[in-house]
């Protein structure tokens, strides 16, 4: 896992993303709206430090984030929330199904909480992401490394009060 500096370009493609789409004008949330949402209690895991996130604009574009590192042993899960303003996660895009498995990964969608995702799980490497499209605004992205299932993965976003995060998309 690489952390907040995977994070940066995260943020700057949903700024080109924003660039393409004039009419936005709307504010996002600011980032400590979105840290509760993040620090979370999760049985066996013990939070690195504290959540952290940031908000950035340029001109009328504006991108919030945050995030927390958690450890259990060896094992690390990385949870972070990105408000984009409306722009939905292209992977998720139009409702299509995806089932894809290599000798390497297996990508699939599935549902957490009602919302559409993308679960990878690479299990030789013991890595995997659960991404979470909220409200088509809120990009909720959950990174484990050293896990022997996504089933981690899913067990912490369900820690995650996903519905009173959408509200906030209003």
């Amino acid at each position: 896992m690489t952390g907040r500096f995977r994070l940066m370009p995260l943020l700057l493609a949903a700024l080109a993303l924003m660039a393409l789409a004039p009419g936005v004008r709307a504010e996002t949330v600011p980032f400590r709206d979105l840290l509760p949402f993040v620090d979370l209690k999760l049985p066996g895991w013990q939070m690195d430090g504290k959540p952290s996130g940031s908000t950035m604009k340029q001109g009328n574009f504006q991108v919030s984030e945050a995030q927390a590192r958690f450890r259990a042993g060896d094992q690390t899960l990385e949870v972070s929330i990105l408000d984009f303003l409306g722009q939905p996660i292209p992977f998720l895009a139009g409702g299509q199904q995806l089932d894809m498995e290599t000798a390497e990964e297996r990508v699939r969608t599935t549902t957490v909480q009602g919302f559409k995702a993308l679960e990878t799980f690479r299990p030789q490497d013991h890595q995997g992401e659960l991404n979470i499209s909220v409200a088509d605004r809120f990009w909720v992205k959950l990174e484990g490394d050293a896990i022997d299932s996504p089933e981690a993965l899913h067990a912490a976003a369900g820690q995650m009060d996903l519905k009173k995060l959408a509200a906030l998309a209003k």
